[in-house]
């Protein structure tokens, strides 16, 4: 019986102290995105600068003009405006993003593929979000527990005299984990191929041209030329 007893407790023990999937920490040198009591900030930093990378990374590889300089703000903007319709997650899908995801969907912070309006991330960022007017609408639905990412990326996107929104870290670690990470539940990853970042196109040189010093004669035309008039034609003597 007492032989019964200790291996159950060793069984809950084992249970207990089973580890979480673990992966290698890359951005654990960028600024804190997120400083809140009560949150992983270690894994939602790497979570952020995973998801921005990811975008980034989609954003050059698909850029059509050579001299066109992809920005932070230009690949956040131009994602926010594409998860508001039909998004096609895997087209923005990495490894490393995969990965986090792992751990993210441990931490009970969705509820089915949504965020949760009561989690302490999302609480955190209600608080730290900048600008007054989307503060103000992202806690006001949080509030009612109906924040719905299509009804934030209007708020973010639609108000053209709202300025900062995609350097404000907050708001956009926001829109990794309810935009991005949130689109991966329910999503076969089985035959996808991760998205890694294209060697840039080489760009054929143009060629140079050396400006002529002075014109060549065309010695041919003068010669039949001459021949034809004679030398002396248009002189008088």
């Amino acid at each position: 019986m007492k032989k019964l007893v200790l291996a159950a407790v060793l069984g809950v023990t084992m249970l207990s102290c089973k580890k979480e999937p673990t992966f290698e920490y890359k951005y654990t040198d960028q600024p804190q995105v997120l400083t809140c009591e009560n949150i992983d900030s270690k894994l939602f930093n790497e979570a952020y600068y995973a998801f921005e990378n990811a975008i980034l990374t989609q954003a050059k590889n698909n850029n059509k003009r050579p001299n066109f300089n992809i920005t932070l703000d230009y690949a956040l903007r131009n994602y926010i405006m594409r998860a508001k319709g039909h998004i096609r997650i895997t087209d923005y899908a990495t490894k490393e993003a995969y990965d986090v995801f792992h751990i993210l969907k441990n931490k009970d912070i969705w509820n089915g593929s949504q965020l949760k309006s009561d989690a302490a991330i999302t609480e955190c960022i209600g608080n730290n979000i900048s600008n007054t007017t989307i503060k103000g609408s992202f806690n006001t639905l949080r509030s009612v527990e109906s924040l719905n990412p299509k009804l934030v990326a209007s708020t973010i996107t639609d108000d053209r005299t709202i300025r900062g929104q995609y350097t404000d870290k907050a708001l956009m670690t926001y829109v990794a984990l309810d935009m991005y990470y949130s689109k991966f539940y329910n999503t076969d990853f089985s035959k996808v191929e991760f998205l890694v970042e294209k060697e840039p196109a080489v760009q054929p040189k143009a060629k140079t041209t050396q400006p002529e010093i002075g014109k060549k004669l065309n010695l041919e035309v003068n010669k039949t030329n001459t021949e034809k008039h004679g030398p002396n034609d248009g002189h008088n003597h």
